[in-house]
């Protein structure tokens, strides 16, 4: 009798399988906790990444004369489908990015 597919796996192959088993054998909760905590390092470094932009942000970028004449433009109603809600709404985050 032969031993089966397992003796024609690789060390590499074998690692793998049993890891795929082991994630088909998680329960829902599990495997969310899982998926999180495996993006958690991910989350962590473009949350560091946001923070700097912010601190950078809080300084005013020195020519907003581009930045006022898009804004004005959306205001106006020149870009096609962008109306005075979504121009307020643009203009507040160029606010609150430092860009006016």
């Amino acid at each position: 009798m032969s031993k089966g597919k397992n003796r024609r796996r690789t060390p590499e192959e074998q690692a793998l399988h049993r890891e795929a088993v082991r994630l088909r054998n998680m329960t829902d909760k599990q495997l969310v906790e899982e998926f999180h905590r495996a993006a958690e390092p991910e989350m962590a470094a473009s949350a560091r990444s946001v923070a700097q932009d912010g601190a950078e942000a809080d300084t005013p970028i020195g020519n907003t004369s581009a930045v006022q004449a898009l804004l004005t433009a959306l205001a106006e109603g020149k870009c096609k489908g962008i109306k005075g809600a979504t121009a307020y709404k643009v203009a507040q985050f160029a606010a609150e990015m430092g860009l006016v």
